[in-house]
């Protein structure tokens, strides 16, 4: 399995992350949410979305793009078959607030091999 992010690894179209956000689980924590829910494939998708007003255009890019660097270092210990949602809310993260918040999140959900 590759380490990189694949096309295959992401939610495109409205009609996949609308069938996320209607029919699935919810885990909250200060500045993130996760959706999840079960797909049926041998693999996680994963979407990344922001609130309403979340800054300017190179905000919203750089907050997205830390999401998915910090999803594509742990999907190994992440257990396959679910189409995941994260919801991201404005704030001063950093890289290391925003990798608690993940982990925080997937140990909520159920969603790691390892709990460690």
């Amino acid at each position: 399995m590759k380490r990189s992010l694949t096309r295959g690894e992401r939610l495109k179209t409205r009609e996949e992350i609308s069938r996320v956000f209607t029919s699935s689980v919810k885990v909250t924590c200060s500045g993130a949410k996760l959706v999840v829910l079960e797909n049926g494939y041998d693999r996680n998708r994963i979407a990344v979305t922001l609130v309403r007003k979340y800054g300017n255009a190179v905000t919203r890019n750089r907050s997205k793009r830390i999401l998915r660097e910090i999803y594509r270092n742990l999907k190994f210990s992440i257990k396959p078959g679910y189409d995941m949602v994260i919801v991201l809310y404005p704030g001063t993260f950093t890289y290391n607030q925003r990798l608690e918040q993940f982990n925080y999140l997937l140990k909520k959900a159920g969603l790691l091999i390892n709990n460690t």
